[in-house]
């Protein structure tokens, strides 16, 4: 079976996102992750699958190109 929490070190990682980084999107609510007081100096545990989930989404959205041209036109995405 596939882990699905992950230390802040291993979704680092596994996201190639800096681990300063992944706290504040957990922080922002991008990403679902939590400390864990009980290992000591209260050490992020993060969910891999909402990672995923932000990867996908980032996919899934406008292009560049298309972002741009919103811009341009006055549209908000």
């Amino acid at each position: 079976m596939e882990k699905r929490w992950l230390s802040l070190k291993e979704a680092a990682k596994y996201s190639s996102i800096g681990e300063g980084r992944l706290v504040r999107m957990v922080e922002e609510g991008s990403i679902k992750g939590c400390q864990d007081e009980g290992h000591g100096r209260a050490a992020w545990i993060l969910d891999k699958l909402s990672i995923d989930t932000y990867y996908e989404n980032q996919m899934s959205g406008p292009t560049i190109r298309e972002r741009t041209l919103a811009i341009m036109n006055g549209v908000r995405l």
